[in-house]
């Protein structure tokens, strides 16, 4: 109390010597009225502020956007919702508290949580900013712990993790000296400046959190989660004496999600295992470099990122980088194409010393190096081997510093091939089989073939080298009374592609069984644009259902729905992924009255912490079976992120009824939506009932269920379609990968 006494002697004393005027303000909540210069809200001195503020903040909690508002606020003009937007060209804003804890600028907003769209305290226009000696805070999902006074504690909004922001800045500086940034997902501690500084701060965070292009001196982070950075891309970020505090029971840590470079000099990672992977990237590129000096996990020497060596450069301890800035290097470029024959590479390091330039070891021959003054090279692709080959190219400076750039180079192109038999078309008993034969010249088949029904493409495929016979279409009694076509379009390795050749079957297919189930890997699915609903054929295009109609997102029929590619994060292997958000398949059986039936399907959640999905914004997908596809009605299961948990997803089934959707069951709550997913459900007579679970291992110190069981008595129809609708954002690590689909119909 002698302390707090002292400083509230002392701080006016030390205000009065500084004069306040227009350029010098304070914010004090307990100020009388009409105290010259003085204000009781940040708010009200920020309409005061011109070029050259400096304003100081008595101890105390000043909430920047109040917390019992029950509006929920919406951004404009397509940004986030902010608490307060600043404008002034140079500001300084000073804590008067004895250390950052007394001071502190609050909100309590997120994404779905008082907020639609990434809350964001604050949004400071300022060429020049600096912030000394105070806490800033979204207290979303923290609670504010308040010592000076326990009368303005108050406890978080909600334990779901969401996106909740502290602050961005527009201009060329950021300087924030012993500041608190405290905050969970996204914490944007003042991200955007052109050049920011951090010293002796603490940050609190999980994951897409710390500014990227900055310097960090002498800090501590809190991290909750296992990837602070979104990226780091440009020069990226500096460490120098820092500690970092792992939080969870993540096995693997990493420094940022999609990359970049990072430099941690003399900095100490304090972790609950030493058994710990601490990784620059979960999946770095092969031209990232990235530098470590005197790096300690838990007291002991460490090599981050060393699953990939290349990616990290050890600096010695003589070196002194650190004292030029960042450690960086800079290239034009950290991919490219080349093809031998055709236009070289220039690489630029944009560096006054001298550059010297080699290649991987062992791929000296598939390219020639040709220096062009102190800083540039000429990279002339000579790959003779007949096979596209991939390898780095790197630039190093004599003090320690290095850049690569990661080529593919392909052999000499060759002309489209030529048939050397004229294709066919043969009918067999229960497959289509294309015949042809092209000059290989020593490559091998690329050619794309498309099955066309009606000239609607029911499969698509590309030449396996692999394969022992001629490439097939298994039919099925959904081509029966129609006449099938094949579009092939002839590519070899490394050649260009010929003109498209179409060969129909030489009669119309009869006589094929109905069958009882369907099943695909979906290798083979047709991925465009495909919006007709007919029997027998899968429909692939996007649908805003209605109960998304509160969430602004569209999508572009111009573009695929769909894509059939290899996964990343949480997704293993090859599957069908969502390209656009909505993205929708159908499948309409044959005409005719459908019993009892099963649906099994194997999926890949991309994100791993369980949360499938990127916000709890009207993201889920549904799982539906017994369904109409001109009416949209039929049973389902539903999917979706909710505010109440960061880590799960909640499960219901669900009744279409001409697209309206009725919750069959309450939710349930579940671990379980993560990699080796497997969905089944089952209509049998009147009941509908699913059950859920995954091969993935329960998180550690997870209360929630890790599979789901559910079911509900329903009205019996006769339809046997297949619905499967996905409003998650996509083009990210918010999609699910579909593996395996296995249908049986009674």
């Amino acid at each position: 109390m002698l302390r707090l006494f002292l400083l509230g002697v002392l701080m006016p004393l030390w205000v009065h010597a500084q004069r306040l005027d227009s350029l010098h303000l304070m914010v004090d909540a307990e100020a009388s009225d009409n105290t010259p210069f003085t204000f009781r809200t940040f708010q009200e001195a920020s309409t005061h502020f011109i070029d050259g503020t400096t304003i100081y903040i008595r101890p105390g909690v000043y909430w920047i956007d109040d917390p019992d508002d029950p509006t929920v606020k919406v951004g404009k003009n397509g940004r986030e919702p902010f608490g307060l937007v600043v404008r002034c060209p140079r500001l300084t804003i000073v804590g008067m508290g004895e250390n950052p804890h007394d001071v502190v600028l609050a909100s309590q907003r997120g994404q779905t949580q008082g907020a639609i769209g990434n809350f964001t305290m604050f949004d400071f226009w300022c060429d020049s900013l600096m912030v000394e000696n105070l806490t800033m805070g979204n207290y979303c999902n923290v609670d504010l712990v308040y010592p000076l006074n326990p009368q303005l504690n108050r406890p978080k909004r909600s334990n779901a993790i969401t996106q909740a922001h502290v602050g961005y800045v527009h201009g060329n500086s950021l300087v924030a000296k012993r500041v608190r940034f405290i905050s969970r997902l996204n914490l944007n501690p003042l991200n955007g400046a052109r050049d920011s500084y951090y010293e002796d701060c603490h940050f609190e965070c999980t994951d897409d959190a710390l500014n990227g292009t900055a310097i960090y001196r002498h800090c501590n982070f809190d991290l909750y989660g296992q990837k602070p950075f979104w990226s780091t891309f440009g020069k990226g970020a500096l460490f120098v004496d820092c500690d970092f505090n792992v939080k969870g029971e993540n096995r693997e840590m990493f420094f940022c999600k999609q990359g970049g470079p990072v430099s941690v000099i003399d900095c100490r990672y304090h972790a609950p295992s030493d058994s710990i992977y601490v990784g620059w990237t979960a999946y770095p590129q092969p031209w990232l470099r990235c530098y470590q000096k005197n790096f300690t996990l838990n007291g002991k020497p460490y090599q981050i990122g060393i699953r990939r060596p290349q990616n990290t450069i050890v600096l010695p301890d003589t070196a002194n980088l650190i004292s030029q800035g960042i450690p960086y290097l800079n290239i034009s470029q950290h991919e490219a194409e080349l093809r031998t024959g055709e236009t070289p590479l220039t690489l630029v390091c944009s560096d006054s010393k001298l550059v010297k330039w080699r290649v991987t070891d062992y791929c000296e021959h598939y390219v020639t190096l040709r220096p062009i003054g102190r800083d540039s090279v000429q990279v002339i692709p000579t790959n003779q081997s007949g096979k596209t080959v991939d390898f780095c190219v790197m630039a190093s400076t004599p003090d320690g510093r290095e850049a690569a750039c990661h080529l593919k180079v392909h052999p000499r192109l060759l002309p489209a091939p030529a048939f050397l038999r004229k294709p066919t078309l043969q009918l067999k008993k229960d497959v289509a089989q294309l015949s042809y034969d092209l000059d290989l010249q020593d490559r091998y088949d690329e050619s794309l073939i498309i099955w066309l029904r009606n000239d609607i493409p029911v499969s698509i495929v590309e030449a396996n080298p692999l394969a022992m016979s001629n490439p097939e279409y298994k039919l099925s009694a959904a081509d029966n009374g129609h006449r099938l076509s094949a579009l092939i379009i002839p590519k070899l390795h490394g050649s260009l592609a010929g003109d498209t050749l179409r060969v129909d079957a030489p009669k119309i297919i009869k006589r094929q069984k109905n069958t009882k189930h369907l099943e695909t890997d979906f290798h083979d699915f047709p991925c465009q644009w495909q919006s007709q609903v007919l029997p027998g054929y899968w429909t692939t295009d996007g649908y805003k259902p209605a109960d998304t109609a509160e969430y602004p997102w569209a999508f572009d029929p111009k573009k695929p729905m769909w894509e059939y590619k290899e996964g990343f994060n949480g997704a293993v292997g090859m599957g069908l992924l969502q390209a656009q958000r909505g993205a929708r398949i159908m499948y309409t059986p044959l005409e005719k009255r459908y019993g009892d039936m099963h649906l099994k399907l194997l999926v890949d959640p991309t994100k791993t912490a369980g949360q499938g999905f990127g916000s709890a914004t009207g993201q889920y997908m549904d799982v539906c079976l017994k369904f109409d596809t001109q009416t949209l009605t039929g049973y389902g299961l539903r999917v979706i992120r909710t505010t109440k948990h960061a880590k799960a997803v909640d499960f219901l089934l669900v009744k279409y009824e001409h697209g309206n959707i009725t919750p069959l069951t309450d939710p349930v709550s579940s671990t379980c939506y993560r990699t080796g997913c497997i969905i089944s459900i089952d209509f049998i007579g009147n009941r509908l009932s699913t059950h859920v679970s995954t091969k993935t291992p329960q998180p550690a110190g997870s209360t929630l269920p890790h599979e789901v069981s559910l079911s509900a008595d329903v009205t019996p129809n006769s339809f046997g379609g297949i619905h499967i609708q996905h409003t998650g954002s996509s083009g990210g690590e918010s999609t699910t990968m579909l593996h395996h689909l296995k249908v049986e119909w009674e």
